[in-house]
């Protein structure tokens, strides 16, 4: 089978979020001897990591309004059956950032991705590959269905949504810009509120659409997290599924992460406790025979980090440590700051992003806090799961299906959960969970629960690989 995935990002080459994460490991989990893989992605000022050897396919040049907008297709073959294709466009990408700057998206964001979709047709015609399927990955590729039936092209698609917030709602001029026939602007078809949405066009005109988790699949069909599309997606529910993300363990390891102070299993688990002493050297705070609770993320309402700071206020009073990593919305970032000041032994907030800080805190934490708002499928729970650091989420999305809340009947469970979305819920998680740390027997108990569980890409892969053949075979 010959499978191109097409995203905006993907590791090791460029990252600004999870989309990255998954889109790099997909390129790799789909190369087997039965499948050629294609990735397909702009080359950005910013991109790392480029093979040698990369070679130039052809100098194209793409009409965007009444201008022929040059370019070139570049590719690698770095293994046997998995190619890199790169879309070069400095214009368009030649930024230092992918998408935007701190004052905002890039205006002509609707017209860089609409190049990049009809430069990624172009290069599979000019390289001639016979793909099969495309693996399209959120907004910024959603024209690409649309383009494939307005040429009457022989290409099936798979269009994930991972994270319907971000739409890619753009001014109908962008129609004229692309030459898009004003035949699919309307209701049924592209438009969104007297907006051409790239979201909904892949929706609609791809034959296939899937989210990141079965739960998350089911949520954006309501009104509550259907973020205005809930509408369009009942319409199209008998080709939509959730398919389960899963995390890199070559990356997520304690038994062979680099990054931490010292490697452990589950079965030395023990040697867990020296991680949280040494973080707790580095950043000047005693952790000792203290519950680490850690988050590691962005701090956005999404996030929940505005219940978050509620319960904070009042958890810090108790006999309890916190560190905090990310980036985010700046009064959320203010937030934690002014009360790192007033709990500066038991709160660190590090408002920044380091990827080996990151690691440390995974390993180190004995509680992983996301009391997200909603969560499409979420990364951080699973990690913290492989780290034997029990999460603390509320029940929506990924979430849901990957933590099972502590039952202090059957003493089941891989961590804690909450349903409501309020402080007062997040806050008596955050209890539960001091209280289960305080019972050594108990919590080392549910350390093994969670050490134990697999959420490794080969099962989520094996059932994108079903899912294409029978999107191939028309069923």
């Amino acid at each position: 089978m010959k499978i191109g995935i097409v995203t905006s990002e993907a590791v090791p080459f460029v990252k600004s979020g999870g989309l990255a994460d998954i889109a790099g490991t997909l390129f790799n989990v789909y190369h087997t001897e039965e499948n050629e893989i294609y990735l397909f992605m702009p080359m950005y000022k910013t991109i790392k990591n480029i093979p040698s050897g990369l070679k130039i396919e052809e100098n194209i040049a793409i009409q965007i309004g009444s201008q022929e907008i040059e370019g070139q297709i570049l590719s690698k073959e770095i293994e046997k059956g998995k190619t890199l294709v790169l879309i070069k466009q400095d214009r368009y990408f030649g930024r230092n950032s992918l998408y935007g700057t701190k004052q905002g998206d890039y205006p002509d964001n609707a017209e860089r991705f609409g190049y990049f979709s009809l430069a990624v047709l172009k290069a599979i015609d000019i390289m001639g590959i016979n793909i099969d399927i495309l693996h399209l990955n959120d907004w910024q590729t959603g024209l690409i269905p649309l383009f494939i039936k307005d040429k009457r092209l022989n290409i099936k698609t798979l269009f994930t949504i991972h994270n319907l917030g971000y739409q890619g709602n753009f001014p109908q001029g962008i129609l004229d810009l692309l030459h898009i026939d004003r035949k699919y602007f309307s209701p049924a078809k592209i438009e969104f509120y007297n907006s051409v949405s790239f979201l909904k066009s892949g929706i609609v005109y791809s034959d296939f659409i899937s989210t990141v988790s079965p739960t998350y699949a089911k949520e954006i069909r309501t009104k509550k997290y259907g973020v205005g599309m809930e509408e369009i997606l009942n319409t199209r529910k008998n080709f939509l599924i959730g398919i389960l993300n899963g995390i890199d363990y070559s990356l997520w390891n304690p038994e062979t992460d680099q990054l931490i102070y010292k490697n452990y299993s589950i079965n030395t688990v023990k040697d867990k406790e020296e991680n949280k002493i040494k973080l707790g050297e580095e950043f000047n705070f005693d952790v000792k025979g203290k519950p680490l609770y850690g988050l590691v993320g962005r701090l956005a309402e999404q996030k929940g980090i505005d219940i978050l700071v509620d319960a904070l206020n009042s958890i810090l009073n108790e006999n309890i440590r916190v560190i905090i990593l990310g980036t985010g919305e700046k009064a959320l970032e203010d937030a934690l700051v002014e009360l790192q000041k007033q709990h500066h032994n038991k709160l660190k907030a590090l408002i920044k992003f380091d990827e080996a800080t990151a690691h440390k805190i995974y390993a180190a934490s004995d509680f992983f806090m996301m009391p997200s708002q909603y969560e499409p499928c979420g990364l951080g729970q699973l990690i913290s799961l492989k780290y034997g650091t029990l999460p603390i989420v509320r029940e929506t999305g990924g979430l849901k299906d990957t933590v099972d809340d502590y039952n202090e009947y059957t003493h089941c469970g891989n961590g804690i959960s909450f349903s409501e979305y309020c402080s007062d819920d997040f806050l008596g998680a955050m209890q539960r969970a001091k209280k289960i740390y305080s019972n050594e027997k108990l919590y080392k108990q549910l350390q093994q629960n969670a050490m134990q569980c697999d959420f490794s890409w080969k099962k989520s892969a094996d059932i994108y690989m079903k899912l294409f053949k029978q999107i191939l075979q028309g069923k």
